[in-house]
């Protein structure tokens, strides 16, 4: 009876309400903390979820109450956080005033017969606590799981997805992963360098750059054009890092077998000034890995030649 009791009291729905079968944590895109039933950190970082409310962002917040004591959530509340509150490193949150509510049986929920909020506050040290406008006493002994979500979409990070050594041999990561990501339109980088000594000093450079032209080929290999840029002086010494003619582009061709072709044309004129085949070891990166069963764009009949203007072709 007091259990049941219990249930009728804190059966409330904040924003909306959903029972679910796993931890709410694992529902949340953007976890910046949570607190199992012990109130202990379950996941995230309470200073990462500090730091957010410092800088203004909107929280939502997810609690999940056992009554049966089995570990298992009986009901799930979420609800945007109201009001936020920092103090020695804890954050606490107020969220909006409710009507009470009960269970009915069948999956149902009703407003209770007669009118009475509820307000609530919890805190990453595991605190639920609760007030009714009538003065009914709330129950100080729940056992509660909390999970607090940014509201924002997490910002976009860039990850290495995979590395090819300088004859494209696969060091690290997934290849599969690289194609799903470019297949998936997702933005991609590639990452290069090398490190030697000469005359006695040591040398050492690192690039990074977007490919402005992603191609995949056969299925199973990438190539991908970079963009132009004015050539410079140097690029291993920092003192000649400096503009060279500015008619003088250069532009490379990376492949995931390690291949790099690098040109620089005058653009006045049309001329290659130089070319610099190399090899080279590579890491690319997404900032949103996709699945890797993202389907193929290589697909029968998916590029055919225009019948309708086959007298605008220019051959080679």
């Amino acid at each position: 009876m007091a259990m049941q009791l219990r249930f009728c009291l804190v059966f409330l729905l904040s924003a909306y309400l959903v029972t679910l079968p796993v931890h709410a944590s694992q529902q949340c895109a953007n976890l910046l903390f949570a607190t199992g039933y012990d109130g202990k950190p379950a996941a995230g970082a309470k200073a990462v979820l500090v730091e957010a409310i410092q800088r203004g962002e909107p929280v939502r917040i997810g609690w999940e109450l056992d009554f049966d004591g089995d570990g298992e959530a009986n009901v799930s509340h979420w609800s945007a956080a109201a009001f936020l509150s920092v103090a020695q490193g804890e954050a606490f949150a107020q969220v909006s005033a409710v009507q009470r509510q009960r269970p009915r049986g069948g999956g149902r929920i009703e407003f209770a017969d007669a009118f009475t909020e509820w307000r609530g506050m919890l805190g990453t040290d595991g605190s639920l606590q609760g007030a009714f406008s009538d003065g009914s006493p709330f129950p100080d002994d729940l056992s509660v799981r909390i999970t607090w979500c940014g509201a924002l979409p997490p910002r976009p990070q860039w990850v290495a997805v995979y590395r090819n050594g300088i004859d494209g041999e696969a060091l690290e990561g997934s290849k599969d992963a690289l194609l799903a990501a470019i297949r998936a339109g997702q933005p991609i980088q590639i990452g290069w360098g090398f490190s030697a000594e000469r005359d006695g000093k040591a040398l050492s450079v690192e690039h990074t750059i977007s490919p402005e032209f992603l191609t995949i080929v056969g299925g199973d290999h990438v190539a991908a054009q970079l963009p132009e840029h004015i050539a410079q002086q140097g690029y291993v010494n920092i003192d000649r890092a400096l503009f060279d003619d500015g008619a003088v582009m250069w532009r490379g061709l990376m492949t995931t077998r390690g291949t790099f072709d690098a040109i620089w044309v005058n653009r006045a004129t049309g001329e290659i000034v130089r070319r610099y085949p190399q090899r080279a070891m590579m890491t690319w990166y997404a900032q949103h890995p996709a699945a890797s069963d993202t389907p193929p764009l290589a697909v029968p009949g998916g590029v055919t030649r225009d019948k309708a203007r086959a007298g605008d072709v220019v051959p080679r």
